[in-house]
């Protein structure tokens, strides 16, 4: 009995020899025992699905792979597994191939595509790390520097959700998504809050608020003025890090698992002056 990889081989030329070297695919799907077929020129079955599929942004999705395989029952057969060593359903230069082991063989009996929930969950992870996630872009009031002893504002406008599908090895569905669900503040001078991203608003609705008490200046003016005493002994400038904290979820036909969280963090230098009321004779 011929082991897989001489059963590859030998089914692989015998397609080619039977079928022509050069047949194309119209579509290749799954049916719905989890079994890929595909139509080429002239035949008369039906498909539903291409055989190239691509990701988010024209990127290629997880590799799904038709191997060939001896049979005690039916012979020589195929089954499709995401383990590479294959054909590559998704690369144009094997569909002849594909479309030849298809059409030629029966599928192996008992070998169908599983997806384990360790490996949609891995999978949701790579999707969720691959999100282009928006950072804040944080506008402060006042806005060109802040008083001391009045509240600052900050208001940040909260992105859109992200979502993704795409079609697992077994024919279900993956839907990713990333939502923001707060907006974390470090003011800098050692006070940090955490909002809900809706909270950040302009003056006078925004709740993202925060007060200094001592004002902001350069090494020159703390060293050489009168009121150099006030200034902060360092800063020239309160380095403000808003953060948002995206919320990464799956599901494959039921209800949305979450994932965990992602930060994305931009940091802002916030001048702080101060008022000083002065006596009028």
């Amino acid at each position: 009995m011929r082991g897989p990889a001489s059963a590859a081989v030998a089914v692989v030329a015998m397609s080619v020899l039977m079928f022509g070297g050069s047949a194309k695919a119209d579509s290749c799907s799954y049916d719905d025992r989890g079994t890929l077929v595909c139509q080429a020129h002239g035949d008369e079955r039906e498909t539903t699905a291409p055989t190239t599929r691509t990701g988010r942004n024209g990127e290629a999705p997880p590799r799904i792979y038709v191997h060939t395989a001896t049979d005690p029952t039916v012979g020589d057969c195929y089954f499709v597994s995401a383990t590479p060593g294959g054909l590559d359903i998704t690369d144009p230069l094997d569909e002849p191939l594909i479309v030849n082991v298809v059409t030629a063989l029966l599928p192996c009996p008992g070998i169908a595509p599983v997806v384990t929930p360790e490996e949609i969950q891995t999978r949701a992870w790579e999707i969720f790390r691959s999100f282009a996630l928006a950072l804040p872009e944080p506008v402060m009031q006042p806005p060109a520097a802040g008083i001391t002893g009045l509240p600052t504002y900050l208001s940040a406008a909260e992105p859109d959700p992200i979502t993704y599908r795409e079609l697992l090895p077994d024919g279900r569905t993956l839907a990713v998504r990333a939502t923001v669900g707060a907006i974390q503040v470090d003011w800098g001078d050692g006070f940090a809050a955490t909002h809900l991203p809706g909270q950040a608003l302009p003056y006078p609705e925004g709740l993202v608020t925060h007060t200094y008490a001592v004002k902001t200046c350069p090494p020159e003016y703390r060293e050489t003025h009168p009121s150099g005493g006030h200034c902060h002994p360092t800063l020239e400038a309160y380095p403000i890090t808003a953060t948002f904290v995206w919320t990464g979820d799956y599901a494959v036909g039921g209800p949305w698992v979450e994932l965990g969280t992602l930060p994305s963090t931009v940091t802002v230098a916030y001048d702080v002056d101060e008022v000083q009321g002065v006596l009028q004779s």
